[in-house]
């Protein structure tokens, strides 16, 4: 090895070499192009190796320490380690410029700037759904991996996000975060406030395509249509009768079991089903809704409205088992 480079090596490493070539390609890794400065002292090296351990030779002289008494070989370290022990607020210097949130990289500045600007540059290579930041695009992700890793330690439920654990679980300690601001309702899932509020607005996004009648939750509107498709997926284990609705269902069984859980607050009669109730309540208010379209005459209920056209059509339904005798009504049809 020739004197100049033995000179310009020998403080760097104790590494050897047989061949010349192999030398030169291991100094790379030493020697840079141009001099390196000294940030505390400016001295110049010629190799990073020595600029670094030079830098030690200050930490070590001057005994610079953090305030949990750690030392650090490198001057790089040393300031990264003391962000980590400063507050938060205040190494975060990098503000957005539209809402004024913080942050430690620019890096992250940016990726929380498609949030305003729209823009989405994370894809899904299954779906092709975009994303703003790529911490979203993992987590969709798993919808298609079919990965929970968040499970509720109650339930055993799992999903695959934190925030739907974590609003899980408030259905299990009856915490509800989501106040309505007209009535004062408060919901566990903020889709279920939404909904709410439509109630108030009479927004209803949800219309059948059949009829068009219109709902403000879609779960509504998939019901509504079992009607028109005639699809009744609950039937009722003691005789068999079949609903598109489970609440129509719950409601019929009360008529097997004879709870009544639906009271007038008027006079206190009991009813299994609350359109029972409903119509009861006319009789108080005084209210008739149902008016024949031949005389005129109005009725508090739909049914007696319809016996009453009999007497203008002179259908009779009603006939008695004894001698045949047929009426309009089914109250003339007992006193007969």
């Amino acid at each position: 090895m020739d004197s100049d480079m033995k000179r310009r090596t020998r403080n760097i490493c104790e590494e050897s070499f047989h061949r010349k070539d192999g030398l030169k390609a291991h100094l790379r890794f030493h020697l840079i192009d141009k001099n390196t400065e000294c940030e505390i002292c400016g001295k110049t090296f010629a190799a990073i190796t020595l600029l670094k351990q030079h830098l030690l030779s200050h930490i070590l002289k001057n005994h610079e320490r953090t305030g949990n008494g750690k030392e650090f070989s490198l001057i790089g370290h040393l300031k990264r380690h003391a962000d980590t022990r400063t507050p938060r607020r205040e190494v975060k210097n990098k503000d957005c410029q539209i809402c004024g949130k913080s942050f430690m990289r620019v890096g992250d500045l940016k990726t929380h700037g498609n949030i305003h600007t729209g823009s989405k540059s994370y894809v899904c290579q299954i779906c092709g759904k975009t994303f703003a930041q790529l911490s979203r695009l993992k987590t969709h992700g798993h919808t298609h991996t079919g990965v929970k890793n968040y499970v509720c330690q109650i339930c055993g439920k799992a999903f695959n996000r934190l925030g739907d654990l974590k609003t899980h679980e408030n259905t299990h300690t009856g915490v509800k975060n989501y106040e309505c601001q007209i009535c004062g309702k408060e919901f566990v899932y903020l889709s279920n406030l939404r909904t709410h509020v439509n109630t108030h607005t009479g927004v209803k996004y949800y219309e059948c395509q059949i009829c068009g009648k219109a709902f403000n939750r879609l779960g509504d509107l998939k019901k509504h249509e079992h009607a028109h498709a005639g699809v009744k997926n609950y039937a009722c284990q003691i005789c068999g009768k079949a609903f598109g609705r489970f609440g129509d269902l719950k409601t019929h069984e009360n008529t097997h079991t004879g709870v009544k859980n639906y009271a007038c607050q008027i006079c206190g009669k009991v009813f299994t089903q609350l359109g029972t109730l409903n119509r009861h309540g006319h009789t108080h208010t005084g209210v008739k809704n149902y008016a024949c379209q031949m005389c005129g005459k109005a009725f508090t209920h739909l049914g007696t409205l319809n016996r009453h056209g009999h007497t203008h059509t002179g259908v009779k339904n009603y006939a008695c088992q004894i001698c045949g005798k047929v009426f309009t009504q089914l109250g003339t049809l007992n006193r007969h």
